[in-house]
């Protein structure tokens, strides 16, 4: 079993499309702005709360008509530091 799978372990969603929305949501893995910043402190129970929370906000967002877009981004919101 490697690192990544063992069960007091949850890797991280990102998939470096660091970009915020204007709610502070990052359009690539649909964490928010806090959620990125507090990830590498939380145990993984609080990783899973985080994961569950980006994935309500994944949803919603293709339910607005958009089917597999991430929703629009405000003009220079752009972060890519992670």
């Amino acid at each position: 079993m490697t690192q990544a799978t063992r069960d007091d372990q949850v890797p991280s969603p990102c998939i470096r499309l660091c970009t915020l929305d204007e709610r502070e949501v990052c359009v690539g893995c649909y964490r928010t702005l806090n959620d990125i910043i507090v990830w590498r402190d939380l145990d993984p129970a609080g990783r899973l709360a985080v994961l569950d929370a980006a994935d309500r906000r994944r949803a919603a967002a293709a339910g607005t008509g958009i089917s597999g877009q991430a929703p629009a981004v405000a003009p220079g919101r752009v972060t890519s530091r992670w």
